[in-house]
């Protein structure tokens, strides 16, 4: 993994890349969300986004693969890793398609007012389609070489979004998020499968495995937990509100926090190789540290302009229907200011192997969301908003008592 750049430049242009390439994708997302504002109702975007909420609570959980270990993982144990890796992998998107469907299924019974279940189903399918190349991704990211990968996954974006937009004009109604879902698997497999990398099949050893296997399911829980805390407004708000209210309050957070979010993961995609990289060569000098504070504070002032951008820019590229969200869309843009810094405090509990505490963070995340839900009952999309505002802010406080506890205490005489 040597390479002369320095780790500060390293982090500066991966940031780059991939935060500059998300911003070009989520060009396309907010043309996708234009197209999908003309052709739907309140009601048929609210059941949309439900499905498509599902479909990215269980997708997040790709992150709690292999990939994180082989990313850290040393020159000696690359290739076992690998091998073992590619299993897990399969395992994984096996087991998410499956669950996926049953979720589907299940979502008659909770969610009566929506009938999502197809969209749901099929979506699930586009996880078979990953693990070919899942390695090659991992492998891409362990050399920080973020240039290419913000390319091909701005690229895949970019498709999906377009298809939305060119489904509704054939009219592929509310199958047009599962038309653009399935090009951008297709797409990704496609791509990624030019990429080289190291030579290594499907293998399974013991102890590796085991070892893979129970970071993978401690990080499943951390995944899961952090999903449905970015999440779960989404299931709320389609349970508490009317289906004319969820739908507003779903393009809002589409309009909005959808936007932001993905520039967060972007960022934080960026980050941990980063750490990993500078954990492998025994650096951790107070400027990286420094560098990362800086970079985190730049990202997330792109969702304090976004915020104050959403009263010129929604009155300017959606009708008259939408105009109601203009609150909770600039609230929502700020819940992601609290969110991207948690996300960077995670990222480096994880790059330190810290699974549980990673865990444990994630855990008093998502209870104080719903308590602060539970306590206020919301009756409106602003009303939503600003309760996850006031618990995103609390969220704060953990990842701030432990760095207080752990840098900031006198050392022992």
């Amino acid at each position: 993994m040597s390479n002369p750049k320095s780790t500060s430049s390293i982090l500066v242009s991966n940031t780059s890349y991939l935060v500059g390439a998300e911003v070009v994708a989520k060009g396309s997302r907010l043309f996708s969300i234009m197209a999908m504002a003309v052709y739907f109702t309140p009601t048929e975007y609210g059941a949309v986004m439900l499905a498509l909420t599902i479909h990215e609570v269980l997708r997040l959980l790709l992150r709690s693969g292999a990939g994180v270990q082989i990313i850290r993982a040393s020159d000696e144990s690359l290739p076992l890793f690998l091998g073992n890796g590619l299993l897990i992998q399969w395992l994984l998107c096996t087991s998410l398609c499956l669950i996926q469907i049953a979720i589907g299924w299940s979502a008659q019974w909770a969610f009566p007012e929506h009938d999502i279940f197809a969209l749901v189903a099929l979506m699930a399918l586009t996880y078979l389609a990953f693990p070919a190349v899942s390695t090659r991704v991992f492998l891409l990211q362990r050399s920080n070489r973020m240039g290419l990968f913000s390319l091909i996954s701005s690229a895949c974006i970019i498709v999906e979004n377009v298809t939305i937009a060119v489904a509704l004009y054939f009219d592929a109604h509310m199958m047009a998020v599962v038309i653009a879902k399935w090009c951008f698997a297709l797409l990704w497999l496609a791509c990624f499968s030019f990429v080289p990398c190291l030579s290594h099949k499907l293998s399974y050893h013991k102890d590796t495995f085991r070892l893979l296997l129970k970071s993978s399911s401690q990080l499943a829980i951390s995944e899961i937990l952090r999903s449905l805390r970015i999440n779960m407004d989404t299931f709320i708000a389609a349970r508490l509100l009317t289906p004319e209210l969820f739908g507003i309050y779903s393009f809002a957070k589409s309009a909005g926090i959808g936007l932001a979010m993905s520039i967060s993961q972007a960022y934080t995609s960026a980050l941990y190789p980063f750490i990993c990289r500078r954990a492998l060569q025994n650096n951790s000098d107070h400027n990286s540290q420094k560098l990362i504070f800086i970079t985190t504070f730049a990202v997330s002032s792109i969702f304090m302009i976004q915020a104050l951008a959403v009263p010129v820019y929604v009155p300017i590229l959606f009708s008259s229907q939408w105009q109601s969200s203009f609150d909770t869309t600039s609230l929502l843009c700020l819940v992601a200011v609290s969110s991207v810094w948690v996300d960077t405090y995670t990222t480096v509990l994880r790059s330190e192997a810290q699974y549980k505490r990673d865990c444990h963070f994630c855990v008093f995340a998502l209870v104080v969301s719903l308590l602060s839900v539970a306590i206020v009952m919301p009756s409106s999309p602003v009303q939503l908003a600003v309760t996850l505002l006031g618990g995103s802010i609390v969220w704060l406080l953990f990842p701030l008592a432990d760095i207080t506890s752990r840098y900031l205490q006198p050392d022992p005489a």
